[in-house]
């Protein structure tokens, strides 16, 4: 059976167009196995089109949505890691903001990182 692990990755970190991306690291020790996910903690996202990266690869699918009010509450997101992506060893998780975001600025508090090592 496999082991579950994760990671919870403080980034405090502001995205705009002088802070346009940023990239945290993490060690998994084992060897991971099939999926994963994160969750990914922001505030004011107002488009579409910001991209999450683990070790220099896209995330296949939709990453940060947009907020439908900004408000000033923080959501909460989850993205799926498909198998691969994690490797044992050091590992950098990568938020980019998107190039057609205008003057948008949002602020991305922590990532966490979840997945599974062989036994």
């Amino acid at each position: 059976m496999a082991r579950a692990d994760f990671a919870f990755i403080n980034f405090d970190q502001q995205f705009d167009t002088g802070n346009p991306r940023a990239t945290r690291t993490w060690f998994v020790d084992g060897v991971p196995t099939g999926h994963g996910y994160l969750l990914i903690q922001h505030l004011d996202v107002e488009l579409p089109g910001h991209r999450i990266r683990i070790n220099d690869r896209d995330l296949p699918q939709f990453d940060i949505p947009a907020q439908n009010e900004i408000d000033q509450l923080w959501r909460l997101w989850m993205d799926r890691i498909p198998p691969g992506f994690i490797q044992q060893g050091e590992n950098r998780v990568t938020i980019i903001r998107s190039t057609t975001a205008g003057t948008e600025a949002f602020r991305v508090a922590n990532v966490v990182v979840h997945w599974r090592e062989a036994d």
